[in-house]
């Protein structure tokens, strides 16, 4: 993960998290049953001993669950992964205190311990995480021996035993975020061919499809404007045919790098046609949204080359009720009104008045 930048590992973590939930649900969720189970055990043996063993246990149980439920809630990374390690400090002081009320049981306790390091480590996806986990892991099982006096050899016995789990679990969890690593590389290589205009570097249709909806539902659910600009190159097929298609590449390219320069963060912008542009603008009401279609026509106009250039945009704010398909095709429809008007203008889709127009010969 050391090419990755601080962006790109959260975004890795946050991928490789969605991809363990559902193992680590299990997990946290079915490991609390041990000791009910074992309770039950316990029961059948020697009820009195086991009755005497249920608040502890209950106890213990109730706090796995509660720790899990953290690990499944959407919070910031950060508690979940709190969440693990002081799940992992619960579960080993669960095996401590079930060791110290019948200590006849030390010679299975290793056991356990082992499994459970196994087990856990590979869903710590921070190394830091890891390491506490380790560590937490380890300290109520060090203080049992330490209350049951063991000598030392029971003391480096399980040590060694930890350290046989520990490097296992270690192993998986690298196995598996490199694993992950390579999927969420090529996912992302992938991704961005598919999302992306490989001419201009903007969303494609497909990209614009995938990202605005959710800026939309975002927008109006902070009940904050939106509204879209459409944008269209006036005279683009004579462009290809008078200079050659490699100048009006270069025409696209510029139209995209003036569309991008123009755009805050937030807003955004899309090649979804052949010489064809939408620009998403949360927070943007009709006043400005036709400022912003005013300086990208601009611009456009005043763009250098062997060509005059320039656009016709239509601009449409949101309506209540109004989905985002719709509101991108009044913002299209009042962009063929400015086309049939003359071009190089910007029209509203609320008054579908020019604020600017010049003589045009008709064309595409």
């Amino acid at each position: 993960m050391a090419g990755l930048s601080a962006t790109e590992r959260r975004s890795f973590f946050a991928y490789a998290y969605r991809n363990t939930a559902a193992s680590r649900t299990a997990l946290t969720f079915g490991l609390p049953l041990l000791f009910l189970i074992g309770w039950t055990r316990d029961y059948a043996v020697s009820p009195a001993l086991a009755m005497d063993s249920l608040p502890r246990r209950l106890l213990l149980f109730s706090l796995l669950v509660a720790m899990a439920v953290v690990m499944r809630a959407r919070f910031r990374a950060f508690w979940r992964e709190a969440a693990l390690v002081a799940y992992a400090c619960v579960f080993s002081a669960g095996i401590a205190m079930t060791t110290l009320a019948e200590p006849e049981r030390m010679s299975l306790t290793h056991v356990a311990a082992v499994l459970t390091t196994i087990i856990i480590l590979p869903f710590a996806l921070h190394r830091l995480t890891a390491a506490a986990v380790v560590v937490v892991f380890s300290l109520p099982l060090f203080a049992m021996l330490a209350v049951l006096r063991a000598d030392a050899t029971l003391f480096a016995a399980y040590a060694g035993f930890l350290l046989v789990g520990v490097g296992i679990g270690l192993g998986h969890r690298r196995v598996w975020l490199d694993t992950a690593l390579d999927v969420f590389r090529l996912r992302k290589r992938l991704l961005g061919r598919i999302h992306v205009d490989s001419l201009t570097g903007l969303f494609n249709r497909e990209g614009w499809e995938a990202r605005a909806a959710r800026a939309f539902d975002q927008a109006r659910g902070a009940r904050r404007p939106v509204a879209v600009a459409y944008l269209d190159l006036d005279h683009f097929k004579r462009t290809n045919d008078t200079f050659g298609h490699a100048v009006g590449d270069q025409l696209l390219r510029a139209t995209a790098a003036t569309l991008q320069s123009h755009c805050s963060a937030g807003e955004l912008v899309a090649r979804v046609g052949g010489e064809e542009f939408v620009v998403l603008l949360p927070g943007a009401d009709g006043d400005a949204a036709f400022a912003f279609a005013e300086r990208v026509r601009h611009a456009v106009a005043a763009l250098p080359g062997p060509f005059s250039s320039s656009v016709s945009c239509g601009v449409a704010r949101h309506r209540p009720g109004e989905t985002l398909e719709q509101l991108v095709a009044r913002a299209d429809a009042v962009m063929l009104q400015a086309k049939r008007r003359g071009r190089n203008m910007v029209l509203r889709a609320e008054s579908a008045a020019p604020a600017f127009s010049e003589d045009a010969t008709p064309g595409a």
